[in-house]
């Protein structure tokens, strides 16, 4: 269903920005669940919520591991509308991820 509707030429630009931004929160909430995966099974603590704590705090730097080459992928197939979305997407995570640090460390000094 998302390739047709990646294939269809009569969406607009906003849907296809919709669309874009929505693709990069199902990328983030699946490498949540790695993050947390490999955090659970490296420290042995399997507290799920502190885990996930500390993936989440963790995605602000490591979103450039997987944007970065989706951005560059969807310029090779020219989906304009789908690559600003994500950009939009990653850049609206990076400034809520920073938000979120500055926050935290003020609240723990």
């Amino acid at each position: 269903m998302l390739l047709a509707i990646l294939r269809d030429k009569t969406m607009n630009e906003l849907g296809k920005i919709f669309l874009g931004v929505l693709l990069l929160t199902g990328c983030h909430i699946l490498i949540l669940t790695i993050l947390g995966a490999i955090a659970s099974a490296a420290t042995g603590n399997y507290n799920i919520g502190i885990i996930y704590l500390y993936a989440l705090l963790g995605i602000g730097i490591a979103q450039l591991i997987y944007v970065i080459p989706l951005i560059i992928w969807l310029r090779w197939k020219r989906k304009w509308g789908i690559m600003k979305g994500v950009i939009i997407g990653a850049v609206i995570t990076a400034l809520l991820n920073g938000g979120c640090w500055l926050l935290l460390s003020n609240f723990y000094r």
